[in-house]
């Protein structure tokens, strides 16, 4: 059960992190929509800081293994997501994020 719910959740905070990066993309692409991209900024910059607390590791996905006893093996977290994409997440959103993140201030100043 406890499993379950750390998947839902970590389902739910995917989708929203995407959401949020598709917010700020269509600022930074349009212009249009600033207030709703910097509220976007919200959800990413959290799971951000949860990378940098754990050492550059998926708090969710650390909780995962502990309740799957797979010690340093990959463990099923998010519903939809395969293993050859989790794995991924992290090596290629963090640094799109950062370009859409940082693409706001330029937008905003010279747009």
């Amino acid at each position: 059960m406890v499993l379950f719910v750390l998947r839902l959740v970590h389902t739910a905070v995917f989708a929203v992190c995407l959401t949020c990066l598709g917010l700020i993309a269509v600022y930074d692409l349009t212009g249009l929509g600033l207030v709703p991209a910097l509220w976007a900024l919200l959800p990413p910059a959290l799971v951000g800081l949860g990378l940098l607390l754990n050492r550059g590791e998926c708090i969710l996905q650390t909780w995962a293994r502990r309740l799957t006893n797979s010690g340093e093996a990959w463990a099923r977290d998010v519903f939809f997501l395969p293993e050859s994409w989790a794995l991924r997440t992290v090596p290629v959103m963090l640094p799109l994020s950062l370009v859409l993140i940082a693409a706001i201030p330029v937008r905003y100043l010279f747009g």
